[in-house]
């Protein structure tokens, strides 16, 4: 019986911008992702059948909704696999904060079921079953930092080394990301036409970022949205920001 432990990262936005609307609904994004230390457990344990889920945070669904049970459901049934599996998730991470920790435990668990079943799968073919599981998923099978593009699937390494501290404020609420997408205050940076990867401003904040500007980049087109919706998380900022003057 093989017992493993996979620790998922949260992530932050150091840039974000709307460049479009896909047909389906989807947004098309331009962004930078960063890891940060913050993390959530994971704990799979080998079993002779059936999937026992538990969690430590029990407003955390634990059906089909929950991105941990769709991956085990996947490779599962992918690869016909007979045996079952333990999964205790361990969060610290704040659920509806934005920080992307149910793509990190869908990604902790992908990687941790391929090394528990002895599946094989490469990281390229990991991201492959990530793209069907969530937008932000595959970053987390990467990490680090990372260029995105596309809905967030569009996924390129940057080789950028940080040297600066991000503090977290969580205000105890869960925000809709999908909400924040369907307000009407939301604005689209509309790119060329044909262009799918990363525009020519995108481009330049690479180029920023590579010349270690870091604090020219820092940018979210979704704060406006968010703030309409979450009036608190405006004031918290304009706190932050009135302390800094003094």
């Amino acid at each position: 019986m093989m017992r493993l432990k996979i620790i998922t990262y949260a992530k932050v936005n150091l840039y974000l911008d709307v460049v479009g609307k896909y047909p389906n609904g989807y947004h098309q994004i331009e962004s930078i992702f960063q890891n940060v230390s913050l993390y959530d457990e994971l704990v799979l344990e080998d079993s002779c059948d059936g999937l026992c889920f538990s969690t430590n945070d029990k407003s955390l669904p634990t059906d089909r909704r929950n991105l941990v049970i769709k991956a085990v459901e996947l490779l599962k049934n992918t690869f016909k696999i007979n045996r079952g599996i333990n999964i205790h998730l361990h969060k610290s991470i704040p659920i509806g904060s934005g920080l992307g920790g149910g793509s990190s435990n869908c990604a902790g668990a992908l990687a941790g079921l391929n090394l528990v079943w002895n599946l094989g799968l490469s990281n390229d073919d990991l991201i492959k079953f990530a793209r069907l599981l969530g937008a932000d998923v595959p970053f987390f099978l990467i990490g680090g930092t990372c260029a995105v593009g596309g809905i967030g699937d569009i996924v390129n390494k940057l080789p950028f080394s940080g040297g600066y501290y991000i503090v977290l404020i969580y205000p105890g609420l869960s925000s809709s990301t999908a909400e924040v997408y369907r307000h009407n205050s939301l604005s689209i940076r509309r790119v060329r036409k044909g262009i799918e990867y990363y525009s020519y401003n995108f481009r330049k904040v690479l180029l920023e970022l590579a010349r270690k500007n870091w604090k020219r980049v820092l940018y979210n087109r979704l704060e406006k949205p968010a703030f309409n919706l979450y009036p608190q998380i405006a004031k918290i900022k304009d706190n932050i920001k009135k302390k800094i003057k003094k």
